[in-house]
């Protein structure tokens, strides 16, 4: 019977190996999301210097909640770019087993040092799952943020018929 720790077979290796391609192919939602955190600033430091149409307020608060979910979003796609790598080194086995990883990401201060029985590996992919969908959650959120900024502006700087 083999050690919970470790990595015994392709089986797992190759989960580890289809969740971090997954976690790669995600990287344009991120990128979306930063061209969506980009425009919500211009169009906050735009209203601000008062150029351009007169925001409303419903329309200022759409900008900023669009900004405001990028920063959220930014902290989601630094955490699946690390599971990312971290996915692929188990993967190429640069990382032996779970009790290597939770050494050195308590090496690195990312998780305190507990001696003891690492979380088993099933658990982590969940989680880095989870994660992804609520990374995709806000990015999909901040979308529509920004789509109601923009029709609510739009609308507002419309003649009425």
């Amino acid at each position: 019977m083999t050690s919970p720790l470790l990595l015994p077979d392709a089986h797992i290796s190759s989960r580890c190996a289809a969740l971090a391609a997954r976690l790669d192919a995600q990287r344009p939602v991120a990128a979306w999301s930063l061209m969506l955190s980009a425009v919500c600033i211009l169009a906050l430091a735009a209203a601000a210097c008062g150029w351009g149409l007169l925001v409303s307020e419903p329309v200022s608060f759409a900008w900023a909640v669009g900004g405001l979910l990028g920063l959220a979003e930014r902290y989601l796609a630094l955490r699946l770019r690390l599971d990312e790598g971290l996915f692929a080194a188990l993967a190429r086995g640069a990382l032996p087993d779970l009790a290597a990883l939770d050494d050195a990401l308590a090496w690195l201060g990312l998780r305190p040092s507990s001696p003891g029985t690492p979380r088993p590996l099933d658990e982590r992919l969940r989680g880095t799952q989870t994660l992804m969908r609520r990374h995709l959650g806000v990015v999909l959120l901040q979308s529509l943020c920004v789509l109601i900024a923009l029709t609510a502006g739009l609308c507002a700087g419309l003649p009425s018929p």
